[in-house]
């Protein structure tokens, strides 16, 4: 390799370098001003109901204040992954209200999801209603790929990609890290990793 081959080499992969850190700076400086916002919303006080036969000694107050703090911050979390996902490039926030009632929608090479935030977030009966909405959606937009998304997949989950046959049509259901490389790619370029670490460091400076 002669001299100015090195160059020409190393000039692209700055300009790659450069592309891929504006693009993520681009997106960052966008959801921070969000994820912000949610994450220094008030949490909703816990008001202990007695009951006849329950434990309602201080010790287990606390211990059900404890776990109502954490089920809200759970609940942030969800809102986090459909910001990270609606606000990705190509990709729209469906909000509330939506006619589909689903999360998140890309329109080019259209993909619709139904965002989770656990593995075990969804009952049988809330599994069901995730399932039905997908599938409606599949019939009136055969040529979608509809997703039942999962930001953190069961620990040692073998099957973070399985396609589920419901109401006669195919949904997909993709969990964990999957997730992100489907969502954070632009071409051939793969940006989930950088993206999970610069929403980690803006979850940390506002938690």
């Amino acid at each position: 390799m002669n001299s100015n081959t090195k160059i020409d080499k190393i000039i692209k992969i700055q300009s790659l370098m450069r592309r891929r850190y504006c693009i993520i700076m681009l997106y960052i400086n966008y959801i921070e001003p969000l994820i912000k916002k949610l994450y220094q919303r008030e949490n909703k006080e816990y008001v202990h109901e007695p009951t006849i036969f329950g434990d309602n000694s201080e010790k287990s107050i606390k211990t059900l204040e404890i776990a109502f703090t954490q089920k809200q911050n759970e609940m942030k979390e969800g809102e986090l992954g459909q910001i990270m996902i609606g606000k990705w490039f190509g990709w729209e926030d469906l909000g509330v209200g939506h006619l589909s009632g689903l999360d998140c929608r890309k329109k080019e090479k259209p993909i619709i999801m139904e965002v989770k935030n656990k593995w075990n977030t969804c009952n049988s009966g809330s599994k069901k209603a995730v399932l039905d909405k997908l599938s409606e959606y599949k019939k009136e937009n055969p040529e979608t790929r509809c997703v039942w998304a999962i930001i953190n997949s069961k620990p040692g989950c073998k099957k973070v990609k399985e396609i589920l046959t419901h109401n006669g049509v195919e949904i997909e259901k993709i969990q964990g890290i999957e997730l992100f490389k489907l969502v954070f790619k632009i071409g051939k370029i793969d940006y989930s990793s950088q993206v999970i670490k610069s929403v980690q460091y803006i979850v940390n400076k506002y938690r």
